[in-house]
């Protein structure tokens, strides 16, 4: 899991959507925190699925999964099982 985390914050922090002295929670909204907006989320979801080399069902497109870093953590977790 911490891998995946890494991953993710150094996704945002190399695309200057987060710089490296924000604080965010595991379970902070990324776009309510101003930290990725909706087409930052869709790239986003493009480096997910190329990076852990899985398919993203659209029903699993939603706030729950990819609005925070333990959303997305979780879903990749079930998608790479």
């Amino acid at each position: 899991m911490d891998e995946i985390k890494e991953d993710i914050i150094a996704y945002l922090q190399d695309r200057s959507f987060m710089d490296s002295g924000t604080q965010l929670n595991d379970d902070d909204s990324l776009t309510m925190e101003g930290i990725i907006d909706s087409i930052g989320l869709i790239e986003f979801i493009d480096f997910i699925s190329e990076k852990y080399s899985i398919e993203i069902p659209e029903d699993l497109l939603t706030p729950e999964n990819f609005d925070s870093i333990n959303g997305i953590v979780n879903t990749i977790q079930k998608l790479t099982k």
